[in-house]
């Protein structure tokens, strides 16, 4: 088999046929349906009573168990678990500690490096444990082409190691071209530590990574989807995307690996994505994050031990030289495992704080009910509120369950932008003020607030790099139409379907 999909097809086409079998075999389909209708009921009261997901995605999975008893189980089985239940060995737990007591230490060495904290950065840190960080050389990359170049160059001048996540990492043009460079730098004697999450990037071929594997390179692939048994993590993904290059320089952002995310794309004229190079002290969270993930998935006591041995090389802290132009950057990470929504969180507490203007860039913008009572109060408030969207999907649920949101925004006051519909708007950013921005991997929807772990650098201005996004925004403006009350009226019946429908399940995923 080529890849991990036609793996797991085959393996799920024989789990699906064995119940069949099985089912053909019951004496009786009544006591078949009773049994269904029985566990469906105790499942929804277990919904009601216990789970704790927001009321939203309690319902819709009401309604889905209700109506739909056979496909419903069937999908609660396979991408309805909470992930709060998640169970973690003894060893992952305490490679966790020591990976955070060895940060916190680190830090304490060196406080030169802590920014002298705004009012809203003193909060975000209390939110999310991460202070921010000066004495950084931030480079904004709006083009894809740009950004990959950017990285490629980056990649060929390390000396010591290279680690990199990637969601989705695809074995075309680009992803070959960027492993040659991998197993290159590994044959020169770099650590090459390489993450990938194994359902954004299902399809790479078993080939692909067994000579990544033979060159020396350590790689990984996030929780595993191989079999029916393991399809219950089909849902908890990590949508991180970041490369570390000896401790000193980062790239983290919207931007996947792929031929599409440099617009070689038949599907699309243009593909908007936005990334970070970060060089300087916020390279150490950076690091930190990768190495959870790392540790996530290594499930050995020693596995920590060279990282803070060796702390010269994998925490170098280096403040840019005072003469050039240092930014201001606190690092907040979040994923599905946490007490808290920490990033869902501190957007909201930042919304909160805005005083003039809100503005977001996302492809997804499915928010859950808080998330958009914050936007739409604070339009109805008197603060310009702008969203651009995507003119056109690369997935028919998401860009109608965009579009379902579209009426309550106007009606509130909000702006509501579609990029050109020739193009797609991956890139995930905003900006409060045009003081403060946020760029990463986070989108504007229930999936990276409640199911995805997801990375994003929170930036202070005034500044160079927050001017720039701020004039970005602008030009993204002008490449959008805005959208109006009186167009949204004369949409079709057939539109207004699907866009209610895409609201309603969206919560299921």
């Amino acid at each position: 088999m080529k890849n991990k999909l036609q793996r797991l097809l085959v393996i799920t086409g024989l789990f699906i046929g064995i119940c069949f079998v099985a089912y053909q075999l019951f004496d009786s389909f009544i006591l078949l349906t009773l049994f269904l209708e029985a566990v469906s009921f105790f499942l929804c009261g277990y919904l009601v009573l216990i789970d704790k997901r927001p009321s939203t995605a309690k319902i819709a999975w009401l309604f889905t168990i209700l109506f739909f008893p056979y496909m419903g189980l069937l999908l609660f089985f396979l991408i309805g678990n909470n992930p709060v239940f998640r169970r973690f060995s003894s060893v992952q737990k305490e490679n966790e500690r020591l990976l955070h007591q060895g940060m916190d230490r680190l830090l304490k060495e060196h406080p030169e490096i802590f920014s002298e904290p705004y009012s809203i950065s003193k909060e975000l840190t209390y939110l999310s444990g991460n202070e921010p960080l000066s004495g950084n050389q931030i480079t904004h990359l709006s083009d894809g082409e740009q950004a990959y170049q950017e990285l490629l160059r980056d990649l060929k001048t390390a000396k010591h190691h290279i680690h990199l996540m990637y969601f989705i990492y695809k074995a075309d043009e680009t992803g070959r071209e960027l492993a040659e460079v991998l197993i290159e730098k590994a044959k020169q004697g770099v650590e090459v530590r390489f993450i990938y999450d194994s359902v954004g990037s299902i399809k790479l071929p078993f080939e692909f990574i067994d000579r990544l594997k033979e060159a020396g390179i350590f790689v990984r692939a996030y929780d595993l989807v191989n079999s029916p048994s393991l399809s219950t993590r089909i849902n908890w993904r990590n949508h991180r995307k970041m490369v570390i290059i000896d401790g000193r320089i980062a790239h983290i952002g919207g931007m996947n690996l792929g031929n599409e995310y440099r617009s070689i794309t038949n599907k699309f004229a243009y593909w908007r994505d936005t990334n970070l190079k970060i060089i300087g002290p916020s390279t150490i969270y950076v690091q930190y994050v990768f190495l959870l993930d790392w540790l996530f998935l290594n499930e050995d006591d020693q596995a920590l031990n060279p990282f803070f041995q060796d702390q010269e090389h994998y925490f170098p802290l280096e403040k840019v030289s005072s003469d050039a132009q240092t930014e201001i950057c606190q690092l907040i990470f979040g994923g599905p495992y946490d007490s808290e929504r920490t990033l869902r969180d501190s957007i909201i507490e930042l919304f909160g704080k805005a005083e003039k203007s809100i503005q977001i860039a996302t492809p997804y913008f499915v928010p859950d009910e808080e998330s958009l009572s914050v936007i739409r109060r604070a339009a109805r408030c008197g603060l310009k509120v702008q969203l651009i969207i995507p003119g056109k999907g690369d997935r028919g649920i998401s860009y109608y369950g965009n579009n379902s949101f579209i009426d309550r925004l106007l009606s509130a006051g909000v702006e509501v932008y579609a990029y050109d519909s020739t193009a797609f708007l991956h890139c995930k950013y905003l900006i409060v003020d045009g003081q403060v921005a946020s760029v990463g991997s986070t989108n504007f929807d229930m999936r990276s607030f409640h199911l995805n772990h997801e990375l994003s650098a929170f930036l202070y201005g005034p500044s160079a790099v927050v001017s720039e996004i701020q004039s970005q925004f602008e030009e993204d403006l002008r490449h959008s139409k805005r959208l109006t009350s009186e167009a949204q009226k004369k949409r079709k019946v057939l539109t207004i379907v699907k866009e209610r429908l895409s609201e309603f399940l969206t919560p299921l995923l």
